[in-house]
């Protein structure tokens, strides 16, 4: 078969081998596969809700189920669920969002995709955090365009400042795109800096896309700020969905509110990708929106207090330092120490530490080029098990360092 396939090489498009997977995947797989040999392995590599779907967002997809919606629906989604949207958005934000300029898509991660592909052209440039979420480069290259990454330091808690990204802005910046609250990082951006970063991007002529799955997982009484909330020009694009704040990962069910010239464009790239989401989901969709949202506050709370537990036993591990998460459920660890003394890679010592300590983390790099010496640590897990997971990884880098 591989010998037959050889001769079509050539014929493979070169856009092909400039998209990538996210590294988190793989790490699960490598995790999997030596649960599967017998190894105990704790799990915070995955940025997966651990907790169930409300009951009442399952009680709604079965009675759709049962009532037929089990059928093709308009491609940017059923009015209902775009209307329900609309509202919730504009409550949370304090703008007027137009249910017709609100496009439903299977998960955010579509709702990214189909945003760089709509408005990104060959030789376009796109500012984005590096660490940060890998399809941010990847479909920004896929499309031809220039990814152009903004560094994200410990120094400035991992912001992306609105005077650094001006310092990237060039004639051919097409779009911005930021993250807040942000994975990997945990950080969360100020008034200050969204109003910057909405400026700007308005002087450059350029969309922001900004990218607010996280919300609302904040905590310390932290606000959330969003472009849309600060905008005077119809170029902002913002991309959420239902996976982190409803658990509903599996669900695949996500949204974008978008420019009104990006409406129809944008709708006919979905329709050729996935015609539309599932009917019943969105009818799912739809009770997530309008039904208690204390399942929520309930999540919120439970991050918050893992997040302490987790901060409290780092005390304890050797050779890192790391920042405070201001929101989402992610810890990302500075590991240089470590890495320098046993002459590896993040990407190495992750392996290491699921194969040796049976505790999966994720390596910096697949984050971004810019996350090379760190690990991420997602708390989206029993209490008892971070603890036993962070235990693993003091033990381990205690180990390492006295080599």
């Amino acid at each position: 078969m591989y010998l037959r396939f050889r001769k079509f090489m050539k014929g493979l498009s070169s856009r092909s081998y400039r998209i990538t997977q996210e590294g988190a995947f793989a790490v699960l797989a490598k995790a999997k596969e030596a649960e599967a040999r017998g190894k105990n392995v704790i799990h915070m590599e995955i940025g997966e809700p651990d907790f169930d779907t409300p009951e009442n967002i399952k009680r709604a997809a079965m009675d759709a189920l049962a009532k037929g919606a089990t059928h093709y629906t308009p491609t940017p989604g059923i009015a209902e669920l775009r209307m329900a949207i609309a509202e919730k958005v504009s409550a949370d934000l304090g703008v007027n969002v137009d249910w017709k300029n609100v496009l439903v898509t299977v998960g955010c991660k579509e709702a990214i995709f189909a945003s760089i592909m709509s408005v990104v052209e060959d030789g376009d440039e796109v500012i984005y955090p590096n660490p940060g979420y890998p399809a941010y480069e990847s479909v920004t290259a896929y499309a031809g365009g220039k990814p152009v990454p903004l560094r994200l330091s410990e120094s400035n808690g991992f912001r992306m400042t609105p005077e650094e990204v001006n310092e990237l802005v060039t004639n051919r910046t097409k779009a911005i795109i930021i993250n807040s609250p942000h994975n990997p990082c945990g950080s969360v951006l100020r008034k200050e800096d969204v109003k910057g970063l909405v400026e700007i991007a308005e002087d450059a002529g350029a969309f922001l896309i900004s990218d607010e799955i996280y919300y609302p997982i904040l905590f310390d009484g932290l606000k959330h700020y969003s472009p849309l909330s600060f905008a005077r020009e119809d170029n902002v694009i913002l991309v959420d969905g239902f996976s982190k704040r409803y658990a509903m990962t599996g669900w695949r069910l996500g949204y974008a509110v978008v420019p009104s010239g990006l409406v129809d464009p944008m709708t006919k790239l979905l329709n050729n990708m996935t015609s539309c989401p599932s009917q019943f989901v969105q009818y799912a969709g739809i009770e997530a929106l309008k039904g208690p949202q204390d399942s929520v506050r309930k999540m919120v709370n439970t991050y918050e207090s893992r997040r302490n537990a987790v901060l409290e036993e780092l005390k304890k591990v050797e050779g890192i330092t790391y920042l405070k998460p201001q929101g989402a459920f992610y810890l990302f660890i500075n590991v240089q120490k470590v890495l320098s003394r046993v002459g590896m890679s993040s990407e190495q010592l992750v392996v290491k530490l699921i194969e040796d300590y049976g505790v999966a983390v994720l390596h910096g790099s697949s984050m971004g080029s810019y996350g090379e010496g760190f690990i991420r640590i997602s708390f989206a897990n029993s209490i008892e098990n971070l603890l036993e997971g962070i235990s693993r990884l003091g033990r381990a880098f205690s180990s390492m360092l006295s080599q």
